[in-house]
């Protein structure tokens, strides 16, 4: 087997401890087939890791990937620590980043997702580890010297477009679930602060966006749709949204019950949202009232 060259970047320095432990790490886990040395050099821009590696017994194809495996591990923690650097920079220079109250919690958000993403992975294997890994055997199969700043800037081109835009992304969204909360408080308090009208208020969910209200006696009522929400908050809704939070504005009760065979649908997780512990959604019942075919 011949030599492979790992040029480590002086400059990310920071990142050295883990990588030179997970490069011994991950030879040491081979050994029981796979014998190996590394010799370190540096001149001005590199630390430079000539690993060299032979088989104890017989040189086998199960060998030769134990031993590029191993060095990708190594690359792919390398580029694990630049992908983080790269995020958090991307996050800080995003325009709406000063816009942000809680920036802590925009990196943990960002952050938990693409851990998140990686869990998840391609048939069971994490997916940026799977990208990364693979990469790297490849340009080792025909190269032996690798620099570690330039296959994570050139080699993982389209890799870091994608995450990039991913990030943008997520940011957007987060600012987009920031101003919805805010809303929701808003929507809340306007609400809460009503005054009582009715203990209980029985919701039959009919359709995707229809609904029969009954009082706890199980009277029909009618909203006679008199009450308006403000007006900072209706405009975050849709009309049919609107006119059922209105509707339960003017009801106004303590304690709400939906009846509904699609818990899921996006009109009761909304409602859910809003009314939090005054809200209890019913899935299993039995009673005189008809239900639509569509719940």
């Amino acid at each position: 087997m011949r030599w492979v060259q790992l040029s480590f970047p002086r400059a990310d320095e920071r990142f050295l401890f883990e990588f030179h432990s997970t490069l011994c790490h991950g030879l040491e886990s081979v050994h029981a087939v796979l014998q190996f040395r590394i010799r370190e050099e540096v001149d001005a821009w590199y630390r430079n890791f000539y690993c060299l590696g032979w088989p104890r017994e017989e040189h086998t194809p199960l060998v030769h990937e134990a031993w590029l495996f191993a060095l990708a591990r190594a690359v792919r923690t390398y580029v694990s620590a630049k992908e983080k650097e790269l995020v958090y920079r991307r996050i800080v220079h995003h325009d709406a980043y000063e816009k942000i109250a809680d920036k802590m919690h925009l990196l943990h958000y960002v952050l938990n997702y693409i851990e998140a993403r990686e869990e998840e992975g391609i048939e069971g294997v994490p997916y940026s580890k799977h990208k990364v890994e693979q990469e790297a055997i490849i340009y080792l199969e025909s190269e032996h010297v690798l620099r570690l700043d330039g296959f994570f800037r050139f080699r993982l081109r389209e890799y870091i477009q994608e995450l990039c835009a991913m990030v943008d992304l997520k940011i957007e969204q987060y600012m987009a679930e920031e101003e919805q909360e805010a809303i929701i408080r808003k929507l809340r308090a306007f609400l809460f602060a009503l005054p009582r009208r009715q203990s209980l208020l029985r919701l039959v969910h009919n359709a995707s966006f229809a609904f029969t209200y009954y009082n706890e006696a199980w009277e029909k009522l009618m909203p006679q749709g008199l009450l308006s929400l403000p007006p900072q908050t209706e405009s975050a809704y849709g009309n049919e949204e609107a006119n059922i939070i209105g509707a339960l504005a003017e009801f106004a009760p303590e304690q709400i019950v939906i009846y509904t065979r699609r818990p899921g649908h996006g009109l009761v997780m909304t409602l859910k949202k809003i009314f939090e512990e005054k809200l209890i959604v019913c899935t299993e019942f039995s009673f005189p009232v008809h239900i639509g075919p569509d719940t």
